[in-house]
C-alpha cells in the first residue's frame, strides 16, 4: 500500500465540510482507496491530509479522477507539500 501525505502550512479561513466533503466523494469512489484523514490544529490552522491506497496504480487512478472534476466541485486549495510513504497496517 501507499500513503499520500500532503501538508497544508495553513489552511485558509472559510474551509468548510463541505468543500472536504467534495474531495471525498472523488477519491473513496475510486477503485483502489483505501482509508483517508484530513487532520487540523484548530489553534495554527496547520493541516495534514492523509490517503492510503492499494498500489501507485490507484494513486494514479484518483489523480486523474480529481483532474476531471468540473470548476465547481473543486476544493481550491494546494497543499504546501506532499510526501509518499510505504503504507504497512498495524
Amino acid at each position: 500500500m501507499i500513503a499520500r501525505v500532503a501538508t497544508f502550512d495553513t489552511l485558509p479561513d472559510g474551509l468548510d465540510d463541505d468543500a472536504v466533503g467534495l474531495l471525498r466523494e472523488t477519491v473513496k469512489a475510486t477503485p483502489g482507496y483505501v482509508a483517508g484523514f484530513h487532520l487540523r490544529d484548530p489553534k495554527t490552522n496547520k493541516a495534514l491530509s492523509v490517503a492510503v491506497f492499494e498500489d501507485r496504480d490507484a494513486l494514479g487512478r484518483v489523480r486523474e479522477a480529481l483532474a476531471r472534476r468540473p470548476e465547481d466541485r473543486k476544493v481550491g486549495i494546494e497543499p504546501d507539500e506532499v510526501e509518499f510513504f510505504e503504507a504497512i497496517p498495524f
